[in-house]
C-alpha cells in the first residue's frame, strides 16, 4: 500500500482546510472584536468626559452670566435714578452685598467729579467719608471682613483706590471707548488675604458718556466645590483656566499625591509642569462640541484622555483629564476575557475537529486498504464492521456487503470451473475413444470389402438377402446422420459455453469499473464533508456573535444545506453504483445458470445420439438372421463368410461408440478446456475465505 503525503491525505486536508482556517477565523474574530470593543470603549469614555466638560462649562458660564447680570443691575440702577445720590447708592450696595455669601464685595466707582459733587461731598456729613477718596471721588466698596481666611460676619465700607490701573475699571471703559457699547467684564482671578476671587464689572453710561463702573467681587470657592463634585462622580481631574492661562481651580490641589507639591490655583500654566499642554488646552475650540483627545500627560507621565470646553461667558477653559489606563481598565479586562474565551474556543474547536477527523480518516483509511486488498484479489479477510451513522459508516457497510457478495460469486465461479474442467476431461477422453473406434471401424470395413469381392460369384443368389441388408444399411445411415446432427448441436452448445464464459469475464470487468467509481465518489464525499465542517463551524460562530441580528447566519445556513444536498447526491451515487454492481453480479449468476442449462442440453443431445447409435446396433442385430441365411447359401465360400461374420461382429461392438464427427467433437472438447483454463486463470487471482 502506497503512503499518501500528509498534505494530500484526508487528515492533512482537514487540518489545512478545516482546523487552520477555523483557528484563523476565531483569532480574527477575537482580534476584531477586541479592537472594536476597545475603540467603542474609548469613544464612550471620550463622550463621557466631553459631556462632563460641557456640563461644567455650562454651569460656570451660567454663574458668570448671573454675576455679570448683578453688576449690570447695579449699573442700571445708577442710570435710572441713583446716579449722583451717593448715600442711597451706598445703602443699596450694602443691601445687595448681603444677598449672597459668595459676594466678597459690591462697589460703584465714578469718574472723578462725574456727578459734580466731589468737593461738596467732602463737606457733607450725609455721605460716609469711607465712601470717597481724598479728592471726594465717589468709590464706595462694601465688603465682608475675613480674618485668616475666615469670614467674621462684619460688613465694612472702604473707598476703592488706583482704579486707573485696575482691570475691573479699565476693561469696561476701554471696551466702551472702542465699541460704544456697554459690556460686562470679568477680570483675571487674583487673591487677597489668601482668598482667591475675581471681579464682574459693568460700565455706567449717562447720556452716551462713560461716568463710572459698577461691579461685584466674588469668591472662587464655589468653583472648587463644583469641580470637586465632577471628580467625585467621574474620578477624573478637572482644571479651570482663565483666558490668559491662569489656573482658577484644580482638583489636583486637594489630591493626596499633591501633598507637598506646589498648588496650581492662581498660577500661570506657563509656570507649571503643564506648560507643554498649554497650547492645546487654551486653543480656540473648533465648533460647539468639546474637544476630546488623547495625549501624554507631562505630570503623570502616561497617556491620558482629555476633554476641553470653553465657557460662553467669561471665556474660561474647562479641562477634564483621566488616565487612559484607568479609562480602559474595564475594556482591557473585557479584551483579556474575550481572548481567553477565544483561545478556549480554538482549543475546543481544534479538539472536536481532531476527534471528528480522526474517526473519518480511520474509517476511510480502512476502506482504502480494503479496496486495495480486493483489487489485488485478496478476499480472505472480511471488511471490519462500522457502527457510524455518517457517510463513511455507510461506505464501510456497503463495501462489507460488496466484499461478501464478491467472495460468494468468485467462490461459485471457482467451483463451477472445477466441475467444468472435470466434464471437459471426460469429454476429451470420450473423444479419443471414439477416434479409436472409428479407426477400428475403418479397418473392419476394408475387410468386408475384400470379402465382398471374394463372394461376388455368389452375389446373384444373395441378391434378395442383400436388398434387405441394403435397406437396413440405409436406415443405419439415416440414424448415423441423425447422430451427426446431434454431435453438431453439441458443438454449438460448446460455442455457447465459450460465449457464456466471455460474458462472465465482462461482468467481472464491470465489477472492477464500479469499484473505481466508488473511489471517485468517496473523494467527493470527503470534499463535501470538509466544506460542511468548515461552514458548520462558521455558522456556529456567526450565530454566537449575531445574537438576534442573524443576517449572516442565514447565508451560512443556506450554504450548509446546499453542501448537505451534495452529500446526499454523492450518497445516492454510491447506492446506485452498488446496485449496478449487484446487478452485474446477478447477471453473472444468470449467465452461469444459462451455461449450466446449455451443458445439460449438450448432455441430453449426447444421450440422444447414444440412443440413435443403439438403434443402429439394434437394426444391425436384426440383420443377423439375414446374414445367417446368406451364410447357408455361402457354404462354398466359408472363408469369406467367416471374414464377413468377424467384421460385422466388430462393427456391432464398436458401432455404439462411433460418432461420425469424432474429430470435430475432439476439437470442441479442446476449445472447452482452453476456455475453462482461461476462466480458472481469471479467478485464480482471488483468495477466498474458508
Amino acid at each position: 500500500m502506497s503512503t499518501t503525503p500528509f498534505t494530500r491525505s484526508l487528515a492533512g486536508r482537514l487540518l489545512m482546510f478545516g482546523v487552520v482556517p477555523s483557528m484563523m477565523a476565531i483569532a480574527a474574530i477575537v482580534t476584531l472584536s477586541g479592537m472594536d470593543g476597545y475603540r467603542n470603549a474609548l469613544k464612550a469614555e471620550k463622550e463621557v468626559l466631553a459631556a462632563d466638560a460641557e456640563g461644567a462649562a455650562a454651569e460656570l458660564g451660567t454663574r458668570n452670566q448671573r454675576w455679570g447680570y448683578i453688576a449690570s443691575i447695579i449699573a442700571t440702577n445708577q442710570t435710572t435714578g441713583l446716579f449722583g445720590k451717593r448715600k442711597e447708592t451706598s445703602d443699596h450696595l450694602k443691601g445687595m452685598n448681603a444677598l449672597s455669601d459668595q459676594n466678597l464685595s459690591m462697589f460703584v466707582v465714578y469718574e472723578p467729579n462725574a456727578d459734580g459733587q466731589d468737593s461738596a461731598a467732602l463737606k457733607s456729613a450725609d455721605v460716609p467719608r469711607e465712601a470717597m477718596d481724598a479728592a471726594g471721588r465717589f468709590a464706595p466698596v462694601w465688603y465682608d471682613e475675613y480674618i485668616g481666611g475666615v469670614r467674621t460676619g462684619v460688613v465694612k465700607l472702604r473707598a476703592a483706590a488706583g482704579m486707573e490701573s485696575m482691570a475691573f475699571y479699565l476693561g469696561p471703559k476701554n471696551d466702551f471707548a472702542k465699541s460704544g457699547q456697554a459690556l460686562a467684564t470679568i477680570t483675571e482671578p487674583r487673591a487677597q488675604d489668601g482668598i482667591p476671587f475675581l471681579t464682574h464689572s459693568f460700565p455706567i453710561i449717562m447720556d452716551g458718556k462713560f461716568v463710572g463702573v459698577a461691579g461685584v467681587d466674588r469668591s472662587l470657592a464655589f468653583i472648587s466645590q463644583l469641580i470637586g463634585k465632577v471628580k467625585a462622580r467621574t474620578s477624573a481631574d478637572v482644571f479651570v483656566l482663565s483666558p490668559e492661562g491662569t489656573f482658577i481651580a484644580a482638583t489636583t490641589d486637594s489630591a493626596p499625591q499633591a501633598a507637598g507639591a506646589a498648588a496650581l490655583e492662581m498660577r500661570r500654566i506657563s509656570d507649571t509642569s503643564y506648560a507643554p499642554s498649554a497650547l492645546r488646552w487654551l486653543a480656540e475650540p473648533k465648533g460647539e462640541q468639546p474637544d476630546a483627545f488623547e495625549a501624554h500627560d507631562p505630570v503623570l507621565d502616561e497617556e491620558c484622555l482629555y476633554a476641553v470646553k470653553r465657557t460662553e461667558v467669561g471665556g474660561w477653559t474647562i479641562v477634564i483629564r483621566r488616565p487612559l489606563s484607568e479609562c480602559m481598565r474595564l475594556a482591557n479586562a473585557s479584551i483579556v476575557r474575550n481572548v481567553a474565551l477565544g483561545l478556549a474556543g480554538m482549543v475546543l474547536v481544534g479538539a472536536l475537529l481532531y476527534f471528528v477527523s480522526r474517526g473519518i480518516t480511520t474509517r476511510v483509511r480502512v476502506a482504502a486498504a480494503s479496496a486495495e486488498r480486493i483489487a489485488r484479489g485478496d478476499l480472505t479477510r472480511p471488511i471490519p464492521e462500522s457502527t457510524s451513522a455518517d457517510e463513511t459508516g455507510q461506505l464501510m457497510r456497503s463495501m462489507n456487503s460488496m466484499d461478501g457478495n464478491l467472495n460468494a460469486l468468485v467462490g461459485n465461479v471457482k467451483q463451477a470451473g472445477i466441475r467444468l474442467n472435470s466434464t471437459a476431461t471426460e469429454i476429451a477422453a470420450t473423444s479419443k475413444q471414439q477416434e479409436a473406434s472409428t479407426a477400428a471401424f475403418g479397418a473392419a470395413s476394408n475387410q468386408i470389402a475384400a470379402a465382398v469381392k471374394e463372394i461376388t460369384a455368389t452375389g446373384r443368389d444373395l441378391a434378395r438377402t442383400m436388398d434387405s441388408v441394403n435397406r437396413v444399411g440405409q436406415e443405419m445411415a439415416e440414424l448415423a446422420g441423425a447422430g451427426q446432427k446431434g454431435l453438431q448441436g453439441m458443438e454449438s452448445v460448446m460455442q455457447d459455453l465459450n460465449s457464456g464464459t466471455r460474458s462472465i469475464a465482462d461482468k467481472l470487468g464491470a465489477i472492477s469499473d464500479r469499484s473505481q467509481k466508488i473511489t471517485s465518489v468517496i473523494t467527493t464525499i470527503a470534499k463535501v464533508a470538509d466544506q460542511t465542517n468548515i461552514l458548520s463551524i462558521n455558522a456556529a460562530i456567526e450565530a454566537e456573535r449575531a445574537g438576534e441580528v442573524g443576517a449572516g447566519f442565514l447565508v451560512i445556513a443556506r450554504e450548509i444545506r446546499r453542501l448537505a444536498d451534495q452529500s446526499a447526491a454523492a450518497t445516492l451515487d454510491i447506492e446506485q453504483i452498488v446496485q449496478q454492481m449487484q446487478s452485474a453480479v446477478s447477471t453473472g449468476v444468470m449467465e452461469m445458470d444459462r451455461f449450466s442449462d446449455q451443458v445439460r442440453r449438450g448432455v441430453r443431445d449426447v444421450a440422444t445420439a447414444g440412443m440413435q447409435l443403439t438403434e443402429i446396433i439394434t437394426r444391425v442385430n436384426t440383420s443377423t438372421e439375414a446374414f445367417r441365411q446368406v451364410s447357408e447359401s455361402m457354404q462354398a465360400q466359408s472363408e469369406g463368410v467367416q471374414q464377413i461374420s468377424e467384421g460385422m461382429a466388430s462393427l456391432a461392438s464398436n458401432a455404439s461408440q462411433t460418432v461420425q464427427s469424432a474429430h470435430e467433437f475432439g476439437r470442441a472438447a479442446a476449445d472447452l478446456q482452453t476456455a475453462i483454463a482461461t476462466l480458472r486463470e481469471a479467478v485464480a487471482r482471488f483468495n477466498l475465505r474458508e
